[in-house]
């Protein structure tokens, strides 16, 4: 709340200067993660401080060049985009809308974390011998594979040899996107899966079998498909093997960040265009490759000062929810490509845009402004908290890298997939409850107490 309050008392010098804007964004989102982080007691890996770290990676990695009042010319060299959305006057509005974002969020994640006891506490042996024999332990291996097929048949459809050259339209076509999108959520739903069970039926040695699978979205050009599962798996091992945030975690995100930057830059170089020793090994262009969605929440505040472009009001939440109450009674509904409520869809009507996916903050800006944001990303907070509360080995544990992939994912997209695929979750985890339902009928009743002291009782005594 504090932090809220210095920001609308700050807000004359942080919209008048972009560079001030860009370092208070950096300070919150920093100073936030840290907070989260100790709020979950140890500074244990948790949904609430991996949501928010990689929301500022998509959202705040830019602040370094606009503090420095440079282009990343690597990003703008390698795809011909002058990036003049940053020299947008809506650039610092834009910037203040993420740091009043993260604010926002903090502030629902305390409110439910400080009223609710945290998920860390150890559950009784009997409970541990339920979640180990559980049908859910074994859907983790069965998820991730059916991840790995679909993704395979894409990749195979175009050939192996697009594994090595710049090839991401290829895999952006009608055809092979929602392939891919299935893919990527069982991959994600299915690592989630594994890492909440950690040593549970070698759901472990599982996770690293598929870990060169998980590889390939990065390969072809879709990192969020390698980001998100590995980062679902993360948190989900986090609950029970209590991983806490050490300094040697910040150096490995630096080298990642300089990974992906190789990466792109040999997959636009090609196998034999590609010198490893003239490639850039700054981070920071790994970084500001991945924070492009901030020009999403720059672009609809654009929309909201020329109105060029209607606001829909809340109504971008309940068009997914009446598109899927439509499809289960059979009625005709509009499909999410149409539908200009989905903000996606707004994005690809105009020509000058196309798909530059989506962003949490700029859909609740499009639906009610600053007031949106803030109960938005409260929500999400809130909703967040809420999971990390869960307590531990229970199957509903599960639910907490399940959904919190669901939810990672929305941080560079749209509202649209969300309760569809949170649905899904839900219903494979009562699927998997109702498995462990059937198979416990099935067992024999082991004989109480009373029956045992009659059976030795009539024992002693005499035939007749």
């Amino acid at each position: 709340m504090l932090q809220l309050i210095i920001i609308a008392l700050a807000l004359p010098a942080l919209v008048a200067s972009p560079r001030f804007a860009a370092a208070s964004a950096a300070l919150v989102a920093v100073s936030n993660i840290v907070l989260l982080a100790r709020l979950r007691g140890n500074r244990q890996v948790s949904l609430g401080s991996m949501f928010l770290f990689i929301y500022a990676v998509f959202h705040v990695g830019l602040t370094p060049y606009l503090i420095l009042g440079v282009m990343p010319r690597l990003l703008t060299a390698s795809t011909g985009d002058p990036l003049t959305w940053l020299l947008s006057p809506q650039i610092t509005a834009a910037l203040v809308l993420v740091t009043v974002s993260m604010a926002a969020y903090l502030l629902g994640y305390a409110i439910v974390a400080c009223r609710r006891s945290a998920g860390r506490h150890q559950r009784p042996a009997a409970a541990r011998d339920r979640v180990a024999t559980s049908s859910i332990v074994w859907m983790g291996p069965i998820l991730t594979l059916l991840g790995t097929v679909l993704l395979l048949k894409v990749v195979l459809s175009e050939g192996l040899n697009t594994l090595g050259a710049d090839n991401y339209a290829l895999f952006r076509t009608e055809q092979h996107t929602p392939e891919l999108a299935w893919s990527f959520l069982f991959l994600g739903i299915g690592m989630a899966v594994l890492g909440t069970s950690g040593r549970l039926g070698k759901s472990h040695w599982w996770a690293l079998a598929f870990l060169p699978i998980v590889i390939v979205p990065l390969v072809i050009g879709w990192r969020s498909g390698t980001i998100f599962p590995l980062a679902a798996f993360l948190l989900a091992w986090s609950r029970r093997q209590h991983v806490r945030i050490r300094l040697w975690h910040g150096a490995a995100f630096l080298g990642l960040l300089t990974l992906g930057s190789v990466v792109r830059q040999a997959r636009e170089g090609g196998p034999s265009g590609f010198r490893l020793t003239a490639a850039s090994l700054n981070p920071l262009d790994g970084l500001a490759e991945m924070s492009a969605t901030l020009r999403t929440v720059v672009v609809v505040r654009e929309w909201d000062v020329n109105g060029h472009v209607p606001a829909v009001g809340w109504q971008t939440y309940w068009a997914p929810v009446e598109r899927l109450i439509g499809h289960a009674l059979g009625l005709d509904v509009v499909p999410a490509t149409l539908d200009e409520r989905n903000l996606s869809t707004a994005f690809l009507a105009q020509p000058e845009l196309g798909a530059i996916g989506g962003s949490p903050t700029a859909e609740a800006y499009r639906a009610a402004g600053v007031v949106g944001v803030v109960v938005v990303m409260a929500l999400i907070g809130a909703a967040i908290a809420a999971l990390d509360s869960r307590q531990s080995w229970s199957i509903w544990e599960y639910s907490v890298g399940m959904v919190g992939y669901v939810l990672l994912v929305w941080t560079r997209n749209n509202f649209t997939p969300v309760v569809a695929q949170v649905l899904l979750c839900v219903s494979i985890i009562f699927a998997a409850r109702l498995l462990d339902s059937v198979r416990s009928s099935r067992l024999p009743e082991p004989a109480g107490p009373r029956k045992q002291r009659a059976g030795r009782t009539s024992a002693r005594q005499p035939s007749s």
